[in-house]
C-alpha cells in the first residue's frame, strides 16, 4: 500500500468518530506537512468524504460517510 493511502487511512481513522478535529492536530498525528495535507484534503473533499471549516481550521467526515462507516462497524460486530 502506498504511503499516500496509509496517510488517508490514518486521517479517516482519526475522523471516524464524526466530530470536528483540528487540522494541526491531524497533521501532527500523521506527520503531514501543509502541502501534503492540502493534497489529501482536496482529494477527500472532491469525493465528498470530509467537510472542511477553513475559518476554524477543522475538518470532519461528511454525514453519509460517517453513517456508512458506522454501519460497517455494526455489521462486523454482528458477524463476530
Amino acid at each position: 500500500m502506498s504511503n499516500d493511502m496509509l496517510q488517508i487511512d490514518e486521517m479517516l481513522s482519526i475522523l471516524r468518530n464524526g466530530k470536528w478535529h483540528d487540522i494541526s492536530e491531524i497533521c501532527q498525528k500523521i506527520r503531514l506537512n501543509t502541502v501534503k495535507f492540502e493534497l489529501l484534503t482536496n482529494f477527500l473533499l472532491e469525493y465528498n468524504f470530509i467537510e472542511l471549516d477553513k475559518k476554524a481550521c477543522k475538518t470532519r467526515l461528511t454525514k453519509p460517510l460517517f453513517q456508512f462507516l458506522r454501519k460497517i462497524e455494526e455489521t462486523e460486530k454482528e458477524n463476530d
